[in-house]
C-alpha cells in the first residue's frame, strides 16, 4: 500500500484552480490563487479547516477545505465580478474527481459543498464569498 502521509489539500486544491483555464479568466488572469489574502485582486484563498476524517491516510481520508473569492480592500471589484469568480471556483473545485490519477498523488473521489456558500464579507469590509467543502481521496494504485 502507498504512503498517504504526503496529502497536502490546499496544495492540492490550489494547483488544481490555479491551472484552471476557466477560473484563470474570471479572475482576470494567473497567479491569483493561493493559501494568502495578497493581491491582486480578485483571488480565490484556500485554506483547511478542521473536520473530516484523516485515519492515518491508509485508505480513505476526507479533508475539509474553505474556498473564499476575495474582492480588494477598497471594494473595488464588484459584486457580481466576485461571485463569477466562486462560482467558477466552487465548480473546477467540483471537477478534481475527473482529475487523470498520477504515480504519487491521491485519486479524488468526491468533493461534496458542505454549505450553500454566500456572500459573507470580511470584517474589514473587504468582499468576500466563501463555503467550506469536503474533498475524499485515496492513494493512487501503484
Amino acid at each position: 500500500m502507498s504512503e498517504f502521509t504526503t496529502l497536502d489539500p490546499e496544495l492540492l486544491a490550489a494547483q488544481w484552480l490555479s491551472d484552471h483555464a476557466e477560473l484563470t479568466a474570471a479572475l482576470g488572469g494567473a497567479g491569483r490563487v493561493g493559501a494568502r489574502n495578497s493581491p491582486p485582486y480578485p483571488r480565490i484563498r484556500i485554506s483547511q479547516v478542521p473536520g473530516g476524517s484523516a485515519p492515518r491516510w491508509e485508505w480513505l481520508a476526507t479533508i475539509h477545505l474553505q474556498v473564499e473569492a476575495l474582492g480588494d480592500l477598497d471594494r473595488s471589484v464588484s459584486r457580481p465580478v466576485l461571485r463569477r469568480a466562486f462560482v467558477t471556483a466552487v465548480k473546477a473545485l467540483h471537477e478534481l474527481t475527473s482529475r487523470p490519477a498520477a504515480p504519487g498523488q491521491p485519486v479524488v473521489t468526491a468533493v461534496q459543498a458542505l454549505s450553500a456558500g454566500g456572500w459573507l464579507p470580511e470584517p474589514t469590509g473587504q468582499g468576500r464569498y466563501v463555503v467550506v467543502a469536503a474533498v475524499t481521496a485515496h492513494p493512487a494504485p501503484e
